[in-house]
């Protein structure tokens, strides 16, 4: 097949045959005969940008099928890419072994083998759990055998997790945070939301002093009050675009972004332990308050969107266990009070 013969984008490279498309990074050897109907199957894959997917059971053929299923295609584009970034370490170590043949001990193994990581060796596990459902739903695991990763003992969490920022700690970063961090700063604070989510707020979500919207993580939608505190200062922000964390044209920013001009700041604090708290920490500090306000666990939630008491205890600590138990005293002294008057 001369070069005129070859269809677009598809060449001879030293005796191979290779499709290359700049525009897409694409580089990749063409092993069928040029012409043959395999040939033609492997083009139109490459033309969508997709690899073909290996008749041969493997977690190669697994991963790639996995990547072309509804399941994946419907999550969100951050959570794509964390399941990319893990689905690529299993594919590194285990690409050319057959899922079939892994038991729950070698995924109990890998877990272990990542301690020193224990969050990360957790969500190893569990898009290990996924992508053996998906090996379920397509014949690679017959339907009598156990999902090996499901069941797995994760490590436990070694701490209450993002810790609140401490009074000393917030109050100078309010002095010199510039307006951008400033913004993203009270956003979290007076909203409880996540970062992720306040970056990608727009003034419509704003209106009468409330702000209506969906969260990213579980497509939970939230109607809430502003506080006093986050109207009065969103009256002095500029609108400079749609969203209400822009740059200096009006347009949005990244998650990248903002998290290392938050960085920037704590960077220049006196506070010996400043860049120990984490942005996402003032979640925790908002679920406080909540609590210390006299909230229940269903009105933080109705703030928060935590999707379940586990979560809470964890974001409310020994602050949400306290204010429970005051207020569950004083209504038993309450009763008995009225016990002995009747």
């Amino acid at each position: 097949m001369t070069k005129k013969a070859l269809p677009k984008y598809v060449y001879e490279d030293r005796g191979y045959i290779r499709f290359i498309r700049r525009s897409r990074g694409q580089s990749v050897m063409m092993k069928e005969e040029p012409g043959s109907d395999e040939f033609w199957t492997h083009y139109k894959l490459l033309l969508t940008g997709r690899q073909p997917i290996p008749s041969k059971r493997t977690f190669e053929a697994l991963i790639l099928s996995y990547y072309e299923s509804d399941s994946f295609k419907s999550r969100k584009p951050r959570t794509q890419a964390d399941y990319r970034k893990y689905i690529g370490h299993i594919r590194k170590i285990w690409g050319d072994k057959d899922p079939a043949k892994v038991e729950r001990r070698h995924v109990y193994e890998l877990h272990r083998a990542n301690a020193d990581r224990w969050r990360a060796a957790n969500y190893l596990v569990q898009v290990l759990v996924v992508l053996m459902n998906h090996a379920h739903l397509i014949g690679y695991l017959k339907s009598e055998q156990h999902n090996p990763a499901k069941g797995v003992p994760l490590f436990k969490q070694e701490s209450d997790g993002w810790q609140p920022w401490p009074d000393s700690v917030r109050e100078e970063f309010e002095a010199l945070a510039p307006d951008r961090a400033r913004l993203v700063y009270e956003l979290c604070l007076g909203t409880g939301q996540r970062i992720g989510d306040v970056i990608k707020m727009t003034w419509g979500h704003f209106k009468d002093g409330e702000y209506d919207f969906t969260q990213g993580k579980g497509d939970k939608k939230l109607w809430i009050p502003l506080t006093d505190r986050l109207k009065a200062y969103l009256a002095t922000v500029e609108k400079k675009g749609v969203r209400l964390v822009t740059d200096a044209q009006g347009r949005p920013v990244t998650y990248r972004v903002i998290a290392e001009e938050m960085r920037k700041v704590k960077a220049r604090m006196k506070h010996p332990d400043a860049t120990s708290y984490v942005t996402h920490g003032l979640r925790k500090n908002a679920t406080i308050e909540l609590y210390q306000s006299g909230c229940d666990d269903e009105m933080v939630k109705a703030v928060t969107g935590h999707s379940g008491v586990e979560m809470l205890k964890k974001y409310g600590g020994r602050v949400r266990q306290r204010e429970l138990a005051t207020r569950a005293q004083k209504l038993r002294d309450s009763f008995e009070q009225n016990k002995t008057e009747t």
